[in-house]
């Protein structure tokens, strides 16, 4: 039997930020990762703001570009532009990023054990019990405590009692080459990503992401959207093998439990309009190491101890998610023709201007940004009018809709 302290299961940024934060006040941690590699590919942008960069000191060296501009495409033709002079984001290396937190953990104490498929957890009163396959022999761990930061596809939050997560849906891409690609290109349109947007990211040189989100036939909308990229040549050739991703939207109704907690994406630490979630896991690790750190100290991993994770995360991203989550229905709801109606609308009240010179929306923090937008454009749908394309009022039945 191997004795911890604490057991990760899930060795990706956001489990390896707990294990080194634990590890460093001096705790014995172990990460199992399923994976016999370190930093494998995900499928994921690799998109962070500058903010999450500074926060957490991320190396330089892991950029692969930075971004301070993006254009939006509407689905009947019209684009809206936004940019600032400085950085905003940037696109970094993730498999890179991977294996950087992973050495962290590991640069702090804790064991990084690969290979390691775990088949059962138990929680008992005594303590949390492990047992994983490794080139077919089993191992058997236990603990005071375990962490689940295990991702989307995960059976074992359900099978603790967690609940299932309340929205979810698939994240597909595939590297690409690109010419002349200078910022990120969003695009949108029921035919491409119904309730979500396609991207096209620009990384290093020619090489670019090419991706959409989709609750249904991923496969075949990401491949719809590459041919038409092909076809308006915006790209020249795939380089890899399309990815796909379960993306929780939505937490289960508790991310706490005695001797356990969720973080990352299984806890539903996303944004809920984009489905990035590296910024908001790594806080929310932060916050479950610290937990963890004083349920060890006063010898009480008690679900009403633990409850404290629950209302710590919530305090710092409760309203930014569930302002994400509506925004997120709302604009699922919109036809294409609102939200071509729409972009026209905030091209004459000068939006995409405004929100480049605004310094209290950023690139993480969506909830000012939704309220704001809809301040500026929900005082139409109060007024009933028939509709004249000549000066683009919206008709009178997307009103009632």
């Amino acid at each position: 039997m191997n004795r911890y302290d604490f057991l990760i299961v899930g060795g990706g940024p956001v489990g390896c930020r707990v294990a080194a934060e634990l590890a460093r006040a001096g705790h014995q941690v172990a990460v199992l990762e399923k994976n016999t590699a370190v930093g494998q590919p995900v499928c994921c942008t690799g998109i962070i703001s500058r903010e999450c960069l500074s926060h957490f000191a991320i190396p330089p060296e892991l950029i692969l570009r930075r971004l301070n501009s993006a254009s939006v495409y509407m689905p009947g033709g019209a684009v809206l532009h936004i940019e600032r002079e400085e950085m905003q984001a940037a696109a970094i290396d993730r498999g890179a990023f991977n294996a950087y937190m992973a050495r962290q953990a590991q640069d702090c104490g804790a064991d990084y054990l690969l290979g390691q498929r775990v088949n059962e957890i138990r929680i008992n009163p005594d303590g949390v019990h492990i047992s994983s396959a490794n080139n077919g022999a089993t191992a058997y761990f236990s603990a005071c405590a375990v962490v689940l930061a295990c991702g989307f596809a995960s059976r074992f939050p359900y099978a603790l009692r967690f609940g299932k997560a309340r929205g979810r849906t698939v994240g597909a891409q595939v590297e690409v080459e690109a010419c002349d690609l200078q910022e990120v290109e969003v695009y949108l349109g029921r035919e491409l990503a119904p309730g979500y947007f396609a991207w096209l990211v620009p990384v290093e040189g020619k090489r670019a992401l090419a991706g959409l989100m989709a609750d249904r036939q991923a496969p075949d909308y990401l491949s719809h959207f590459v041919s038409l990229l092909q076809k308006n040549g915006r790209i020249e050739a795939l380089i890899g093998k399309p990815s796909y991703r379960g993306i929780t939207l939505r937490a289960p109704a508790h991310t706490s439990a005695a001797r356990a907690l969720l973080v990352g994406d299984v806890a539903g630490q996303v944004k809920p309009l984009t489905g990035g979630g590296l910024y908001f896991g790594l806080m929310c690790a932060d916050i479950a190491a610290s937990t963890l750190h004083r349920a060890l100290e006063n010898g009480d991993f008690s679900a009403r101890k633990m409850r404290s994770y629950d209302k710590e995360c919530s305090d710092l991203l409760g309203r930014e998610l569930r302002l994400g989550w509506q925004g997120h229905r709302l604009f699922g709801s919109l036809s294409d023709e609102r939200i071509e109606w729409l972009a026209r609308l905030a091209k004459r009240k000068s939006l995409p201007e405004r929100l480049s010179a605004s310094s209290q929306i950023g690139f993480d923090w969506h909830g000012r940004a939704i309220l704001h937008l809809l301040k500026e454009i929900a005082w139409p749908f109060k007024r009933r009018t028939r509709y004249d394309s000549s000066n683009d009022i919206l008709p009178e039945r997307e009103i009632d809709a």
